[in-house]
């Protein structure tokens, strides 16, 4: 799978009978297919808090629980298809270029690169798992291999394990990825999902309404002072094993929260100010796993970290 996707840079046509095709054919695709709520795979992560369960029972749920990183892949694959689909259908002529076509295009590339940093977060759960993980960082590694940017090289090489890890995984086989079907109208409320171009409107509506960076800052940062609170009390138990799921669930979704903020499009100075505040965060956490910190500086990278994007 091809993990590099860039921001389309699509041809203009201003075709008026084209146009009005277009029109028809979005107003009888609304008709057909209701607006559904699109969730992203770190979004995702959310559905596995119960605010019911006192802190530790509930962070440790989240690492117990933590999603397949084989359904993961699939619905990458699934959404690169469908970017893949709409490009050839502009190249081709068969639809012109709009601010519509634009917002699909890029709702479909954020759905892709919040699947790629989902799997840098989420550690496996089985051998499938583990096969999936090894053919992402087969592809990280290829595309840093290409790229003359030693600092995207030492970034990968932190997200993927070290040498060693890599040597050790070369030789994995590929994971049987399912096929993803499109499963957007039968998601769930808060259910990451394969969204098709016909969902073209939903996808719209979930890139305009966007993020709250501000929350998701708040949220992080309480989340890595109470981590810091639990190893301070994880050092006077007899069983510090007591509290490694929490920590590493709390960890989780605290990470999953800065990878998105910084992963969205800025769309004015203080949500610039707000991404450059949460990569700060995180770069004195010596003490969290490498991996952690190279996915979040990895998606500030792919997403440019800057107004306008």
């Amino acid at each position: 799978m091809n993990i590099d996707i860039p921001q389309p840079i699509l041809p203009h046509s201003d075709g008026r009978d084209q146009e009005e095709r277009e029109r028809k054919v979005a107003e009888a695709i609304c008709e057909r297919f209701p607006t559904v709520q699109v969730t992203d795979d770190l979004e995702a992560l959310e559905r596995l808090i119960d605010d019911d369960v006192p802190a530790l029972g509930r962070f440790a749920a989240v690492w117990r629980d933590r999603p397949s990183l084989v359904a993961v892949r699939a619905r990458a694959r699934f959404h690169t298809d469908e970017l893949g689909r709409l490009l050839d259908q502009v190249r081709e002529g068969q639809i012109t270029v709009s601010a519509e076509v634009l917002s699909c295009a890029r709702a479909l590339a954020l759905l892709i690169d919040s699947a790629n940093v989902a799997t840098m977060l989420i550690a496996p759960r089985d051998e499938e798992d583990h096969r999936a993980l090894a053919s992402f960082r087969r592809a990280l590694l290829a595309q840093a291999r290409r790229s003359r940017d030693g600092a995207l090289r030492h970034q990968t090489d932190a997200i993927c394990g070290g040498t060693l890890v890599a040597m050790s995984e070369q030789n994995l086989r590929p994971p049987r990825l399912p096929q993803a079907s499109p499963e957007g109208l039968a998601a769930q409320p808060g259910e990451a999902a394969a969204y098709p171009l016909a969902l073209a409107p939903s996808l719209q509506l979930w890139l305009e309404t966007g993020i709250d960076p501000g929350d998701l800052l708040a949220g992080a940062r309480a989340l890595l002072a109470q981590v810091n609170s639990w190893r301070r009390v994880q050092q006077r138990l007899t069983d510090p094993g007591l509290l490694d799921a929490a920590i590493r669930g709390a960890m989780l979704f605290a990470y999953s929260w800065l990878a998105r903020l910084v992963l969205w499009p800025a769309h004015d100075t203080d949500e610039v100010s707000i991404q450059r505040a949460a990569l700060d965060l995180i770069a004195p956490r010596h003490r969290d796993p490498e991996h952690l910190r190279a996915a979040v500086e990895w998606a500030a990278a792919r997403s440019g970290h800057g107004i306008g994007r």
